[in-house]
């Protein structure tokens, strides 16, 4: 088996991972006060729509960060989904 990455595994074009869908309960970030930009994301506290399991991820430990988003996994295996830029910095806790 061949395990060295293909030019198309490279590519900017490859779409975003989006095999499973997460309510965004918390989120943990330094964001700039000007821009609302997040300059650094400390951690999420997600809901899994495929097992109900509510996890804390952190930077490589239930999600990764990329150039082009964020890629949140499910700790149980159930998939992942890659979350835009405009996505965390508009995020806004459910009313009560």
């Amino acid at each position: 088996m061949n395990l060295q990455p293909t030019p198309a595994r490279l590519s900017f074009r490859h779409s975003l991972p989006d095999t499973c869908r997460f309510d965004l309960l918390q989120i943990d970030a330094l964001k700039d006060p000007g821009s609302g930009r997040i300059v650094h994301l400390y951690s999420l506290v997600a809901r899994c729509h495929g097992c109900a399991q509510v996890f804390t991820a952190h930077e490589g430990a239930g999600f990764i960060s990329t150039s082009v988003a964020r890629i949140l996994r499910c700790p149980e295996g159930c998939g992942e989904h890659a979350l835009k830029p405009r996505v965390l910095r508009d995020w806004q806790p459910a009313a009560a």
